[in-house]
């Protein structure tokens, strides 16, 4: 993707920057003053103020005819232009200028000039002259100098518009065929300038398309246009100005928005808002906001809101608030809140709220509440209404608790509970003082949940399972527990709880060195029974715990 985007580029800033490396000698400003001279004689003479050589074939172009006129400070393009008077075209090609006739003038009108700062004088570089009708648009050079040709003329007055971001926007009306002129501009106030919109084409900001985009501030519309590659369809050098209801991108596209649908082979790039369905091979990155259908092979880039559908092969990624579904094998980000659904084989991001579900099979991220379910091997949110289920889950503004108990196994029982009162997790760890190298101990895992009761009581209806080892000893030998309690707030922060429980041991029988299961209580050992092909035994009691809980 890297090469791609290099390549194009390259061949975008190559193309449409080449034309003023080779007008240096046409922009040449020189003195000059000539009184019924030979034409080829005056074109010798200005040769040598400009540095270079002027190519003409003299079957083509008059060269007895006689010249007059007094050049002042003038560029030798606008010396030209007064001599021929538009009936010659130009163009320099290394160190010649070469000289021929204009096109016959029914096939084709050229406008072409200067625009210049009426305060300072200076030519304007980077401004926009376009046609509003055939969207024919060319861009000034760092000589200020622009040439646009405008086909099939109807022969009624032509408009053209001019733009660029620092100046009052300008109507040019013109009557001739063909002309040329020095155009005066007025620079805007600091107070009326209107903000750039978001620049997407970082790899190519330098092109023409780019800064068209910058300068028209108008939103033109077009019913369908087709491209193969930025600024290279039916909509120019102005497509970055255009809000299309369908387009087709071959390879990519760049536009001001979609209204219906839109198709890259590749990408599919747009300033401005999105409707409808878009459709890329690879990448899909909007600038405003998008309502409807959104899907791409590698990832949707969304610099505004998502109302409707966004699916990618690898991410999503919303600069703000999503009302519908994220879902990626990756990775779903949101900059807002989500309003729906975001799912993904790996994570999601929420910097605000989420109202609805998050479903990452690795983890879940809320910045702000939620309004439903997390579920995830690892969530985190600010607060929960609702439940966040995983792994271990921590919510900010949730339920937290150190607590330090016993049971008919270990007098000391130290548990972590994190989450929500609807759903936590709980690490647990115990242990059995005995001699140095018998101690027995375990750690363990569950999950649970703590209705309110009352005022100050809650139930605690909780699963869980743990190792229970001898020394450095590591063997098969897992209690499960269910477990039914109460909970008391005694104060804030403190609590005590105390509640049966239902043990299931499951052990390994070809093990001789388990530890006593009890020391202190020997409760009634019910379900014993062996599973011989597995080598695992089994053993039921009932049981109890209580202790307290810090908050």
């Amino acid at each position: 993707m890297r090469k791609i985007l290099f390549y194009i580029s390259t061949f975008l800033l190559f193309s449409f920057n080449i034309h003023s490396e080779e007008n240096r000698l046409l922009e040449k400003e020189i003195s000059i003053k000539v009184e019924n001279e030979r034409l080829d004689d005056f074109l010798n003479r200005l040769s040598q103020e400009v540095g270079g050589f002027f190519s003409y074939s003299p079957s083509a172009i008059d060269i007895s005819q006689r010249i007059t006129g007094d050049f002042t400070d003038k560029s030798c393009r606008e010396i030209l232009e007064t001599v021929f008077q538009g009936k010659i075209k130009y163009k320099q090609k290394g160190n010649y200028i070469i000289l021929s006739p204009a096109p016959a003038p029914e096939k084709e009108i050229t406008i072409s000039g200067y625009l210049v700062d009426e305060s300072s004088g200076e030519r304007i570089r980077n401004a926009t002259v376009y046609d509003p009708i055939t969207l024919k648009s060319s861009t000034t050079d760092e000589f200020g100098f622009f040439e646009i040709a405008l086909k099939n003329p109807t022969g009624e007055d032509f408009e053209l518009i001019i733009n660029q971001e620092r100046y009052t926007d300008t109507l040019l009306v013109d009557q001739k065929r063909s002309s040329f002129k020095r155009i005066f501009l007025r620079k805007e106030t600091a107070e009326t300038l209107t903000k750039p919109m978001k620049d997407f084409l970082q790899w190519a900001k330098e092109s023409i398309g780019v800064k068209n985009s910058k300068n028209v501030r108008d939103t033109l519309s077009r019913n369908f246009q087709f491209s193969i590659l930025p600024f290279l369809g039916t909509n120019h050098k102005l497509s970055g100005s255009v809000v299309n209801d369908y387009s087709i991108n071959l390879f990519g596209g760049y536009s001001a928005g979609t209204n219906k649908f839109e198709l890259g082979g590749l990408f599919n790039l747009d300033r401005g808002q999105v409707s409808g369905v878009q459709i890329a091979g690879l990448i899909n990155q909007v600038g405003g906001s998008v309502k409807g259908f959104q899907i791409a092979g590698l990832a949707n880039v969304n610099l505004d809101s998502l109302s409707g559908f966004q699916g990618a092969g690898l991410t999503n990624f919303t600069l703000r608030d999503v009302k519908g579904v994220q879902a990626s094998p990756l990775l779903n980000i949101s900059g807002g809140s989500i309003n729906g659904f975001q799912a993904s084989a790996l994570a999601n991001y929420t910097h605000k709220h989420v109202k609805g579900v998050q479903a990452g099979i690795l983890g879940n991220i809320a910045g702000g509440y939620v309004e439903g379910f997390q579920f995830g091997l690892f969530n985190y949110a600010d607060s929960v209404n609702g439940a966040s289920i995983g792994l271990l889950s921590f919510v900010r503004k949730g339920y937290h608790t150190i607590e330090i108990g016993a049971d008919e196994i270990y007098p000391i029982n130290i548990g972590l509970r994190t989450g929500t009162r609807g759903f936590y997790n709980i690490l647990s760890a115990g242990i059995r003082p005995e001699k140095a190298d018998s101690t027995t101990w375990s750690f363990g895992y569950g999950i649970g949940t703590s209705p309110r009761l009352g005022k100050k009581t809650y139930l605690n209806f909780e699963l869980n399972t743990s190792q229970m080892n001898k020394g450095k000893v590591l063997a098969t030998n897992l209690i499960n527990r269910i477990y039914l309690g109460i909970d008391y707030q005694l104060a804030k922060g403190v609590g005590i709880y105390g509640g049966p429980s239902f043990n299931i041991r499951i052990f390994d029988t070809s093990f001789d060195d388990h530890p006593e299961t009890f020391a202190y209580f020997n409760p009634r050992v019910f379900g014993r029974k062996s599973i011989e092909n597995l080598n695992l035994g089994q053993e039921i009691w009932w049981g109890f715990r209580a202790g307290i809980r810090f908050f």
